[in-house]
């Protein structure tokens, strides 16, 4: 399974970071925060960056590289 970071899965999709926040409804920075923190990003969010990035937030959310992945194998919640 192909996994990305939300950078790299907007940049394959080949939006700039202005278009994305303007599609989901937020600011820039906003955004950007996300692309820094994606682990702070809401189901929500999640789910329609998925639409627009036109990929499974699986791909980019629930990788080996996401806390989310580490909770979900884990005793511990945060």
């Amino acid at each position: 399974m192909m996994i990305f970071s939300l950078k790299q899965a907007r940049l394959i999709k080949g939006l700039t970071q202005k278009e994305v926040a303007e599609k989901l409804g937020v600011n820039r920075d906003t955004y950007r925060r996300l692309e820094k923190y994606p682990d702070e990003t809401t189901i929500k969010q999640a789910k329609q960056l998925s639409e627009i990035l036109d990929m499974s937030y699986d791909f980019i959310f629930f990788n080996d590289n996401s806390t989310f992945s580490r909770y979900e194998n884990s005793d511990s919640t945060p």
